[in-house]
């Protein structure tokens, strides 16, 4: 291909990076993950640094409009007290009293709670920063490039936490990964999340008693050719505030999450399924006939992207079969929920009912780096078994532990992750409620 003027590359002039901050554990992305990885930290003696590229902490909660909670029997720790400050704020809705039960949360709220528990914890966050390099030696992390509205400048870190969602920084520290499933790379696919207000909550309520996913409504409108959303059928919660519903149902396929060009089609793709969504609620769903589109996620909804080596590969076995783990650092149950990366249908494989699977501190150590541990859903796993331990409650889980190892490894005088006690750690967790 011939290269004109336009399109031949620019050469950027080398140049130093002032140091805008440094601290004993630097933690880039603010999502569920982050926020516990910064958090426990904190709490457990270090300087912590917490790197947001949005204006809110909470990730996929806050930025990606999630709104509900899936079933949590076997997280306690730091989850355990988000959703008692939830409830304190009557932001919190669940029908079952007990622990552990699905729930919806008010997204308003949850941001201003998040905000208290990191400013609480006394951590440096740095928000509308977007991680755009990492400097490496050898085998550490020494610190990373930001860019923001003030420039490029460099962040410096004893130990760092990748809690990016998609590995961000694992790879720009040239740590290798994998992606999708194993026949073609395919992603489960992206949603867009979006809240109604304004609907008969009683009428509402009854209709999804009647039919959990509104899956009569749906086919018969798809067979109309009003619904091309290539989903089965719907997921509706209805939200802590009267008359305001949360809808998990547009399914962007074929994309890939951690391509611009893909996110921003997947963007527009959303808004599209989203119009049209409502406009079936509204017109066959009983007790949304005056409900109004009150909100969309300003970021797209990613179920999965890659998935960082690190030194254990958690498999559908481990999440099926439940082994025990001598450095477990979380527990779940949520099943493998698998929705097809290419079309409709939703395939799952559930775990044995009243047990729990476990993550083991291995699966968060990144392959080939001494101070670099992962906090999110992009830890070492199989994509079968990515799509049970991704959802958000052992996401904190996971990060909780995380914070808490790069914290004991400061306190220490660690050179390595791998140095650390998991024994030790366990047991930290433990006091501090973790269920491990």
């Amino acid at each position: 291909m011939k290269t004109t003027a336009a399109s031949a590359p620019f050469t950027e002039p080398a140049r130093e990076l002032p140091v805008l901050d440094e601290a004993d554990v630097l933690v880039l992305g603010a999502g569920p993950g982050g926020v516990a990885a910064a958090v426990a930290a904190a709490r457990n003696g270090a300087r912590v640094i917490l790197v947001e590229r949005f204006g809110t902490f909470g990730g996929t909660w806050t930025s990606g409009h999630l709104g509900a909670i899936m079933p949590f029997p076997y997280v306690r720790g730091l989850f355990a007290e988000i959703s008692d400050r939830l409830r304190t704020e009557a932001a919190w809705l669940s029908s079952k009293d007990e622990y552990g039960s699905g729930a919806t949360y008010d997204i308003e709220t949850a941001k201003i709670i998040l905000d208290r528990l990191v400013v609480e914890a006394g951590v440096r966050p740095y928000f509308f920063a977007q991680v755009t390099g990492v400097f490496r030696e050898g085998n550490r992390v020494r610190g990373v490039a930001i860019e923001s509205k003030e420039g490029r400048h460099a962040l410096a870190g004893r130990f760092v936490i990748d809690a990016t969602g998609d590995g961000d920084v694992s790879v720009l520290a040239g740590v290798p990964s994998s992606q999708g499933r194993d026949s073609d790379h395919g992603c489960q696919p992206m949603t867009m999340i979006f809240t109604m207000d304004g609907a008969d909550d009683a009428r509402a309520s009854a209709y999804k008693k009647e039919d959990p996913s509104f899956a009569r409504a749906w086919r018969a409108a798809k067979a109309r050719g009003e619904i091309t959303v290539p989903r089965e059928d719907v997921l509706p919660f209805n939200m802590p505030r009267p008359g305001q519903w949360s809808f998990n149902v547009t399914r962007i396929i074929n994309r890939d999450p951690t391509k611009l060009l893909d996110v921003t089609e997947a963007m527009l793709e959303g808004r599209r399924q989203v119009a049209e969504v409502v406009a079936f609620l509204r017109k066959h769903v009983p007790g949304y006939e005056n409900a109004y589109l009150s909100g969309m996620a300003p970021h797209i909804g990613v179920r999965e992207s890659r998935r960082i080596k690190c030194d254990y590969t958690i498999t559908a076995d481990d999440v099926i079969k439940v082994p025990e783990f001598d450095d477990c650092i979380a527990r779940g149950n949520w099943f493998i929920d698998i929705h097809n990366p290419s079309g409709e249908g939703t395939e799952r494989i559930h775990p044995p009912a009243g047990r729990w699977y476990e993550i083991p501190y291995r699966s968060i150590r990144a392959q080939g780096v001494d101070n670099l541990l992962v906090a999110s859903r992009c830890i070492d796993s199989t994509h079968e078994a990515h799509a049970a331990i991704r959802i958000t409650p052992q996401v904190v889980a996971i990060g909780q532990g995380a914070g808490t190892a790069a914290a004991l490894c400061v306190r220490e005088d660690l050179a390595s992750t791998r140095a650390l006690d998991p024994a030790g750690l366990r047991r930290t967790l433990r006091e501090q409620g973790a269920f491990v």
